[in-house]
């Protein structure tokens, strides 16, 4: 079965292709039953939701959880005792929204079980974000809040690409996201009580938890949540050895959505319900085979990612049309530079309508000149522009699934062309201008500073990009539009003879000396648009050159040759996490071999077939880094590896 194929013992993130994950990166409490560390519903961050603590005679019952992990895209199993019992967890992310921990209780006796939840209170303020429970509400069975999140109307980005960002902005807040969170569980509850406290260690811990002081063996109901601090939300169930008990979170944008994702977490079938879910993903999408075991886990991987990280919340403001984020924390919202790579991978899927939805939410979000912010948020302002190629992909789509690109998607493009055109085009070059180094997705290269020493400390500048030239000038000509003529022309003349290279150009015409690899992204266009010997002087010279680009492990993003190339991830000599100057990039890998792909192509169709072996290594290589210790069974897809030693 496809999700056996992709089982781990080194692997925990769960999602459900809707609005929920959990993913997080190191987790502290991944021995601790329940979900404690940061869980998502769509862009906004839920922190404990709850973790189950155990009970006998009024005392704790430690629990003990054995450290193997058993996972698959639609579970996580852990096993474990408490007291005189041993039990099996099996977490999974419903279909309906709901976070659930499922327990088979086997042995001897009896015990109390705890589920507690701990959301902050805020008092209403200023924050990026501000984040607060507001809301609790007693069910006859089960505990409800209501979550805002609510971002400045203007921010000032972070730039350092990390999760907990340092943010700034005005002291004027924007509406609230509300979530609903509905807590609960599959047997009758014994008791409950809500008590805010004062901050404090929120380890998932019955030491730190209120239940010494206010559990003797019976939670007494009362819902207490006046001022600021940690919400304690409690209840208790009993279970006893032969019970399958399952404890939950259903989540949703009001409390009936909560209620009945809660209520589908529940059901004895839930487990099962959310198999069959997986299962009906992998078969929404084409079936590849071949004798290559990278190539297999790697496609089969990539289409568990997809689904992990999608979207899909209607009613979500600004984002409530499906899209494929490309992670968790910074990364967890429509980012349109990753947003051109998923529109090719989701065109593929028998049903366009997760393409279809990355189209309506650019359209949705265009701006008034045209551009399209580079991140798109539910609450958070939008922000940002990135150069990207949504020609390749459109034409695509269409082609599979006529009529999937409609008219409004076509307005949002020609809408785009002009802005490239009215505000980006470079008379003097013809060129596309690229205005800052955080445009291109590719940050930290000497390619920006050739323009400006300060490149690199956020200064604008203007300069005319290989990569974005090709960009523009796919899409002129996948509009029809007369000036794919004028861009085509400019990619010639940034051509480089001397150095067999298509360089970044200032608008007095200067070439760049730098030598990054989207000077090689001309190739995307074919040999019989660039011409048949630049093509292959481009490839010999240097994409399939060891001393350049060709290195052990991956595609440096800059050649080896190129001054500031440091393959550690150090710039001037200091580590950073999103260096262009030699790290090896799965984005800039998969548009070298493309173009590399699509270029000997067109040479062999000129006769001329000798980088066709080439081509097929240089895609084996791109996969191939995309693995733990070159483990076929353990795919896995960073942001950057060591072109050299692919770690």
């Amino acid at each position: 079965m496809i999700l056996d194929s992709l089982s781990r013992t080194d692997k925990w993130f769960l999602g459900n292709g809707r609005g929920c994950l959990f993913a997080p990166p190191f987790p502290r409490w991944l021995n601790t039953l329940g979900f404690w560390d940061e869980c998502w519903f769509a862009d906004v961050r839920l922190d404990r939701l709850f973790c189950v603590l155990a009970a006998d005679d009024g005392f704790e019952a430690p629990i003990e959880l054995d450290r193997d992990l058993d996972w698959r895209p639609d579970r996580l199993v852990t096993r474990g005792h408490a007291g005189e019992m041993v039990f099996e967890q099996r977490r999974f992310v419903h279909p309906a929204n709901a976070f659930v921990t499922e327990l088979d209780w086997r042995g001897e006796g009896e015990l109390q079980l705890l589920q507690w939840s701990l959301p902050e209170v805020n008092a209403e303020g200023y924050g990026a974000p501000w984040r607060s429970a507001t809301l609790v509400a007693a069910d006859e069975d089960c505990l409800i809040y209501r979550l805002d999140t609510r971002w400045p109307t203007e921010l000032e980005p972070d730039r350092t690409a990390v999760e907990r960002e340092a943010l700034t902005g005005t002291a004027d807040m924007g509406p609230s996201v509300p979530v609903f969170v509905a807590l609960g569980a599959s047997v009758e509850r014994d008791g409950y009580l809500v008590q805010i406290a004062q901050r404090h260690d929120d380890s998932p811990l019955w030491r730190t938890s209120v239940l010494p002081d206010l559990y003797d063996g019976a939670l007494v109901p009362c819902v207490r949540t006046e001022g600021e601090g940690l919400l304690h939300l409690v209840q208790s169930y009993t279970v006893r050895a032969g019970d399958t008990v399952r404890l939950a979170a259903g989540v949703g944008l009001s409390a009936d959505h909560a209620r009945a994702a809660l209520a589908a977490g529940l059901r004895p079938e839930s487990l099962r319900e959310t198999r069959l879910d997986w299962l009906g993903h992998f078969q929404g999408v084409p079936d590849f085979r071949c004798d290559d075991p990278y190539l297999e886990a790697a496609y089969r991987y990539r289409w568990y990612g997809i689904k992990l990280n999608t979207v899909s919340v209607p009613g979500l403001p600004r984002i409530g049309r499906p899209f494929v984020a490309e992670g968790v924390g910074f990364f967890r919202n429509c980012i349109t530079y990753s947003g051109q790579a998923m529109l090719r991978e989701t065109s593929w899927m028998r049903d366009p309508g997760l393409a279809i939805g990355i189209l309506d939410n650019l359209a949705a979000n265009q701006r008034p000149d045209g551009s399209l912010p580079g991140h798109i948020y539910s609450g958070r302002p939008s922000r940002d522009f990135y150069h990207a190629d949504f020609a390749t992909p459109v034409r695509q789509l269409e082609a599979i699934h006529p009529g999937s690109v409609q008219a409004h998607h076509r307005q949002m493009l020609r809408r785009y062309a002009d802005y490239l055109w009215n505000v980006r085009h470079e008379p003097a070059t013809g060129m596309t201008c690229v205005f800052d180094q955080n445009e291109t997705g590719q940050e930290y290269m000497s390619r920006y500073q050739f323009v400006s020493e300060a490149a690199d400390e956020w200064a604008s500048f203007r300069v005319g990009g290989v990569d974005a030239t090709v960009y523009a000038a796919l899409l002129f000509d996948a509009l029809g539009d007369d000036r794919a003529a004028d861009a085509f022309r400019a990619i010639g003349e940034c051509w480089d003879d001397e150095a067999s290279f298509f360089c970044d150009r200032l608008p007095n015409g200067a070439k760049s000396p730098a030598r990054p690899g989207t000077g090689l992204y001309p190739l995307l266009l074919g040999a019989g648009r660039i011409g048949s010997d630049r093509a292959a002087r481009l490839i010999s010279r240097w994409l399939a050159n060891p001393d350049e680009f060709w290195l052990q492990a991956g595609f440096p993003a800059t050649a080896r040759s190129d001054s500031t190339f440091a393959q550690d991830g150090a710039w001037k000599g200091r580590r950073l996490n999103c260096p262009w100057n030699g790290r090896s990039w799965p984005m800039a890998n998969s548009h070298l071999v493309d173009g590399l792909a699509e270029s000997a192509l067109g040479l062999a169709s000129q006769g001329r077939d000798e980088w066709l072996a080439t081509a097929a290594e240089g895609i084996h290589k791109a996969v191939r880094l995309l693995f733990h210790g070159s483990d076929p069974r353990r795919p896995c897809c960073y942001e950057h590896y060591n072109p050299v030693t692919g770690v």
